[in-house]
Parts: C-alpha cells; sequence; structure tokens
C-alpha cells in the first residue's frame, strides 16, 4: 500500500475519517490500489456504490465488491503502528490508555520512520496484488471448469447421434439384405418361369398341353406370392423414416460447424495488457467465429 508525506506523519490513522485503526471495527484494510484506510469507511464506499480511492482516486467499482471481507487486512500496517506507539493496538471497546504513547522505537527518528513504512508498504502492495490475481485466477479456473462442463455435454449428445447413426444405419443393413435375399428368390422364380415358357412351347399332344398346363399353374402361383411378398414388405417404413431422420438431425449438426478449422483459428489480439484475466477471458468469448 502506497502513502504519502501526510501519510507517514500520522501512519496509525485513518485519512478518510481521521479516527485511529483498531483491531475490532476500524481495522486497516488494503483497496486494490495500495492504499489503506479504516473498515468502516470502506464499508460506506462498498454501501454508497463509490468505491474510488480517496487518495489517489482511482476507480474500483469495476471489483464488483460486496463484502469488505475481500480486501485484505493490513497486517504490516498494524504490525508497525505497534512498534510506533510502543504498545499494542486494543479493540475500540476497551478503555484507552492512560499515557501517552511513545514518539516511536528506539533510534528511530521521523525520517528512518518513513523509510521503513514505505518499504513496508511496497511488500503489502505486492501481497495485496498477489491477492487480487490470485482471486482473479479464481474465478478464471470457475470459467475453465465451466468449458470443460460444455465440452462434456456436447460429447454426450454428439454421442448420441452417433449412437442413433448406428442404429439406423443396422436396421438399413437389414433391410439392404432383405431386398438381397428376395431379389435372389424373385431371380430363381423368374427362371423357373422361362423353363415353363420353353416347355409350352414344345407341347405336341393333349396330354402334354396339361401337364405343361398344371405345372404353369403351380409355378404362377409361387411367383404370385413372391410378387405379393414384395409388395407388402417392401419398403420397410419403419427403417425408411428413422434412416431419414437421423440424417437430417445429424446433417443439421454438421452444417452449423464453421467450414474453417475451429483449432486452427488465428490468434486473438487482445488488446490492453492491464485488462484483468476475466476481461480478457470475455472478450476472447464474446468475439464471433
Amino acid at each position: 500500500c502506497s502513502s504519502s508525506s501526510q501519510d507517514n506523519d500520522k501512519p496509525e490513522e485513518c485519512k478518510v475519517c481521521f479516527d485511529n485503526f483498531d483491531e475490532a471495527l476500524r481495522r486497516p484494510r488494503c483497496l486494490p490500489c495500495g492504499h489503506t484506510f479504516c473498515t468502516v469507511c470502506i464499508v460506506d464506499m462498498i454501501k454508497n456504490s463509490q468505491f474510488t480511492c480517496p487518495n489517489c482516486h482511482a476507480d474500483h467499482n469495476t471489483l464488483a465488491v460486496t463484502d469488505v471481507t475481500q480486501l485484505p487486512i493490513n497486517y504490516g500496517m498494524e504490525s508497525f503502528i505497534r512498534r510506533l506507539k510502543g504498545v499494542s493496538l486494543k479493540p475500540a471497546q476497551t478503555k484507552a490508555p492512560t499515557k501517552p504513547p511513545q514518539d516511536g522505537p528506539r533510534g528511530m527518528n521521523k525520517k528512518l520512520r518513513s523509510l521503513l513504512l514505505e518499504e513496508m508498504n511496497k511488500v503489502i502492495s505486492l501481497i495485496t496484488a498477489c491477492d487480487e490475481k490470485l482471486s482473479q485466477l479464481g474465478n478464471y479456473g470457475k470459467k475453465v471448469k465451466g468449458l470443460k462442463i460444455e465440452h462434456n455435454l456436447l460429447e454426450d449428445r454428439l454421442n448420441g447421434l452417433l449412437e442413433q447413426n448406428k442404429a439406423a444405419k443396422e436396421l438399413v443393413e437389414q433391410e439392404e439384405t432383405s431386398v438381397e435375399d428376395m431379389s435372389t428368390e424373385g431371380e430363381e422364380e423368374k427362371q423357373q418361369l422361362q423353363a415353363v415358357l420353353e416347355c409350352l412351347g414344345t407341347v405336341n399332344s393333349a396330354q402334354e398341353l396339361d401337364t405343361a398346363i398344371d405345372y404353369a399353374d403351380r409355378r404362377s402361383v409361387v411367383t404370385e406370392d413372391w410378387i405379393h411378398k414384395c409388395q407388402e414388405q417392401f419398403p420397410n417404413v419403419n427403417t425408411v423414416h428413422t434412416s431419414v431422420k437421423v440424417q437430417e438431425s445429424i446433417r443439421l449438426a454438421l452444417d452449423t460447424i464453421p467450414t474453417e478449422a475451429v483449432a486452427t483459428a488465428a490468434p486473438l489480439h487482445l488488446g490492453d495488457s492491464a485488462s484483468t484475466i476475466l476481461e480478457k477471458f470475455d472478450e476472447i468469448t464474446t468475439i464471433k467465429l
């Protein structure tokens, strides 16, 4: 958390309400910009939706902080104030000490105290930055997990389409086999009829005619049965209907896929490097393919 010369004069004091920090209601907390204020004042900022640093005027409203506990306590500041006063900070509701606090640790003049506070603030600022980045990573991790869940759902849907296609294909293959068997039977019946025709063409007597007609009648019955069976059996309504519907569903799904390979898409320029991880994630996910 950064500081100014005015802050260094009274580091134990909140620069908004000018009350001293304590270990109860007015614990020092760091804003993302690095400046420190008491918990009570920060709560008021959040409630009033005016989450702007009173020191550097950095706007933190985009961070969507809803609870003051999301902001880290400045333990370094508390430790420094204890050393500065020579006594431990007490909760606000306890009785104030009767003796005035000491000017500071022995051997520490104002310049050294200022230098120490500045160095501590640098470290605290980095801790705050780490907390902020860890928070971003945690939120980004949830987004990545969401992407994985979506992939799993799509995979399940794709597997469902593949299973439907497999079942429809099996029905079509069964129908194909039935057609081949029926065609073979029909070819045999046709050859039998051709033999009947040749026999009728060689008749020379009444007895041969009776025999040929009897054989022709029997073959005709068999052939007519085969023709009737073909008419009744084909096409198989369930097989054809299932095949057409499954193909339509899969074609519709495939038509939504870009013709260009998604995996080889050009890298995106994410612009401002100061953007948060989630801001860059949102920028990527809102770009149209």
